[in-house]
């Protein structure tokens, strides 16, 4: 997960690329518990209607794509 701060509006955003997930809230934690929502939702989905999942990319390979950002690994419970 990819987290930015944007300082006009003063929104913490997560971005979760191998996904194509986005989420925002006013804190960083906020912004991971919604992003693990997300991903539990997303797999619900995806399972209910037989939609490929992508691998995970490496904290290195997103880590070097978004140099600037916050990266962090993400878990979230599915069933």
């Amino acid at each position: 997960m990819v987290f930015l701060f944007v300082e006009q509006t003063g929104v913490y955003s997560g971005f979760i690329p191998d996904l194509t997930l986005y989420c925002e809230g006013d804190t960083i934690e906020k912004v991971y518990d919604y992003a693990r929502q997300l991903i539990q939702y997303y797999f619900e989905l995806a399972t209910k209607y037989d939609t490929e999942i992508p691998d995970a990319s490496t904290l290195d390979v997103i880590s070097a794509k978004w140099p600037e950002c916050k990266v962090s690994l993400i878990t979230a419970e599915t069933k």
